[in-house]
């Protein structure tokens, strides 16, 4: 458990830095205000996007692990919904381990090719961002847009540099999955700086990732995927769209989606359980970006994170007390899962 527990001091000391800034900068006579005039009608909506967008996740990974196994719907909601609390609660995103321990004790298969297709799972994610991204510059290159252009600037040089580095990751997964061996002994030798430690961590995430990866196919498949990932992050950014409505932001349509790229780069940082701080941080200033102030923002953030996480927080709760488990006893699982797959 120390490396987890590392972990989560690190995300303690930055989460705490952050909502230390925040707390400095912010008129609390507004930020009630700010409160007092919301519409908290919008609540209801919000949290039925979130709920069905953790169903549709459970229903694509689904389809990602259908060729190496035909799970149950049952058990992949419930995985899926357990492992995000954990995520939320835990540190050092446990959820995952967590997440292929479950799926592998249910529908007894491999806890490593489960945790391969998780990994997978958030390379599609990761693509649909990078999607997204790609759109939204497009629209802040229009001559309308309200967004800052400084802030414009830094953001097309930012998503041009991971739209490169995406690119590169791509082309280095593909020959891991058609030249497997040749890869991976290619990556061994580039290695040989590093620690045996790191150096079995790397090809153990590696190897993971692999077997994950044999389960996509070209074709249908492929384009399902592709399609219920779109669905999920639509949904979420929906869930934006109803958050902005709450606070009566009035912004352009493409606002929802540019949000969605500022939470997602928010909730990739090392940060305490539930993205504390790194989460509130990013949305105040992806808004501050369109001259929303701060306290407004800061509104914003705190109730879209308050209703993504605690309707999670208590179904995961629900269904981990159905299944006859414990966050301990999940801890231990996971640091197991982490041995077995060598997560770093």
């Amino acid at each position: 458990m120390k490396k987890f527990r590392r972990s989560l001091w690190l995300g303690l000391v930055l989460s705490g830095a952050l909502v230390a800034l925040l707390l400095v900068r912010t008129d609390f006579a507004k930020l009630a205000e700010a409160f007092r005039r919301a519409n908290y009608l919008f609540c209801i909506p919000m949290i039925a996007v979130v709920l069905l967008g953790m169903f549709v996740r459970a229903y694509r990974w689904r389809f990602i692990m259908a060729p190496l196994h035909r799970a149950a719907m049952r058990n992949l909601f419930s995985a899926t919904m357990i492992g995000f609390m954990a995520n939320y609660v835990l540190p050092a995103r446990m959820g995952e381990l967590i997440r292929a321990y479950l799926i592998g004790q249910t529908e007894t298969i491999s806890k490593i090719s489960a945790f391969g297709t998780i990994v997978v799972e958030r390379l599609f994610d990761t693509l649909t961002v990078l999607i997204i991204l790609v759109g939204v510059l497009f629209m802040i290159s229009r001559p309308d847009s309200p967004l800052d252009a400084v802030y414009a600037t830094s953001l097309k040089a930012a998503g041009l540099l991971l739209c490169f580095a995406f690119v590169g990751v791509l082309g280095f997964l593909t020959l891991l999955k058609m030249k497997t061996a040749q890869t991976l002994d290619a990556v061994r030798w580039c290695l040989q700086v590093f620690s045996q430690t790191w150096r079995e961590k790397i090809l153990g995430l590696l190897e993971a990732f692999v077997s994950g990866l044999g389960a996509v196919r070209p074709g249908a498949h492929l384009v399902q995927i592709l399609f219920y990932s779109a669905l999920m992050w639509g949904l979420y950014a929906l869930g934006n769209d109803f958050m902005l409505q709450a606070f009566r932001i009035d912004l352009p349509g493409y606002v929802p989606y540019y949000l969605l790229v500022v939470q997602a780069v928010a909730v990739a940082i090392p940060a305490s359980p539930g993205f504390v701080g790194t989460y509130h941080a990013a949305v105040v200033a992806g808004l501050a970006a369109f001259e929303i102030p701060e306290e407004t923002g800061l509104s914003f953030a705190i109730l879209s994170h308050f209703l993504l996480i605690v309707p999670i927080i208590l179904s995961g709760l629900f269904l981990l007390w159905r299944e006859h488990l414990s966050l301990n006893r999940l801890e231990v699982e996971a640091e197991g899962v982490a041995e077995e797959t060598r997560f770093p």
